[in-house]
């Protein structure tokens, strides 16, 4: 890192180094990954600030590049991290920022549950404009999709010739005991264009929520419309409310959402609730859900033995009918940002591919060691 008083630049970085067994959804034998992350930024006149970031990965896993070298790395194993670049300005009170970051209405937005009609797009590898400002206490944003995850612009596609796509707005804040959010999504201009991530939605979206506090209980109330794209009349709404309470070292957490869909027929309502435990070195959660009729649970726990290992279990069932995937592990800091983790994850119904337990483990035996810098 290096700084004078107006200018800085910061680097940072990541490496992993591991080993799993599963042939199927894991990585078959030995796996890495490098990351290096840069900051940049300057104090501009006027109170504004100029920064960029960026990343660059070395991994296994093969990008376009045109990087080379030789031996047991070679040019497909380098470049920069997808659409990573990230440049902004920025006041106290303003800022406007153009690469990888949220949509407005994702950034501003707070749901009560599993709501089905808050489906606001959510940003991951697009290119995004997006200005906020804050002023008495409300922070708004608005936004534009300038380009997809593979980095085709806008201004590229003949359908529309306009420098941006799905006008995204939100707000956010609070008056007294009760904190508001509001969100708004048009429909895409293109429409399929900026889908590759699978988390874009084309369709209009519209949201308001508000929330307080009320003897210890954090209650949250919200509604949301989702309609489909033309010449189809279809709309989703959702009405949702969710209650959190803590109880000593236990917060249980719970929302309903009643779900209607116009024309295509009645959706399940939504419902769950959520118990997390932590106390000293023993941490457990136990969620539960009936996401649109059907039951999914999972149940992660974990022991800090102050000794540097942490131990891990955990089991889910996230197809309602399969067996449940489990897995034991354990997790020890080795000091300075280093830790090694050994974990066994079994999928019992070969569904669940790298999605196991809250840490996401791969099936199998993983064994890894990672560092940070």
């Amino acid at each position: 890192a290096a700084a004078d008083g107006h200018t800085s630049v910061g680097l940072s970085g990541s490496a992993t180094l591991g080993y799993n067994n599963d042939d199927v959804f894991g990585e078959d034998g030995f796996y890495w990954d490098t990351q290096l992350k840069i900051a940049m930024s300057a104090a501009l006149d006027n109170g504004i600030t100029a920064s960029a970031t960026f990343g660059i990965e070395i991994d296994d896993e093969g990008s376009d590049s045109d990087l080379a070298t030789t031996g047991f790395f070679d040019n497909n194993d380098f470049g920069l991290l997808s659409n990573s670049l990230l440049l902004s300005l920025t006041t106290e009170t303003l800022g406007l920022h153009f690469g990888d970051t949220s949509f407005a209405a994702e950034s501003q937005w707070k749901s009560a549950g599993d709501m089905e009609a808050d489906a606001f797009s959510e940003a991951d590898g697009e290119v995004v404009l997006r200005a906020d400002a804050m002023y008495s206490g409300v922070s708004a944003s608005v936004s534009y999709a300038i380009a997809n995850v593979d980095g085709g612009y806008v201004a590229d596609d003949g359908a529309t010739g306009s420098a941006g796509d799905q006008l995204s707005l939100g707000a956010s804040g609070a008056f007294g005991m009760v904190n508001f959010a509001v969100a708004y999504q048009a429909e895409a201009d293109n429409v399929g264009y900026f889908g590759s991530n699978g988390d874009f939605t084309d369709q209009e979206v519209i949201g308001v929520s508000a929330g307080t506090t009320v003897a210890g209980a954090d209650i949250t109330v919200a509604y949301a419309q989702w309609t489909d794209i033309a010449p189809s009349d279809e709309v989703l709404t959702s009405m949702g409310i969710q209650v959190a309470y803590p109880i000593g070292p236990v917060t249980a957490t719970v929302y309903y959402v009643a779900e209607d869909a116009e024309v295509a027929g009645d959706v399940d309502d939504n419902y769950g609730i959520t118990v997390a435990y932590a106390d000293g070195p023993f941490a457990a959660t136990l969620d539960y859900d009936n996401d649109q009729g059907t039951n999914k649970w999972n149940l992660d726990g974990s022991y800090d033995t102050g000794l540097g290992l942490t131990v891990l279990a955990g089991m889910q069932n996230e197809n309602e009918g399969d067996d449940a995937d489990y897995y034991v592990g354990g997790d020890y800091d080795l000091g300075g940002g280093a830790n090694v983790l050994v974990v066994y994850a079994n999928d019992e119904d070969g569904d669940q591919e790298d999605e196991i337990g809250a840490g996401e483990y791969m099936p199998g035996t993983t064994i890894a060691v990672s560092f940070s810098f």
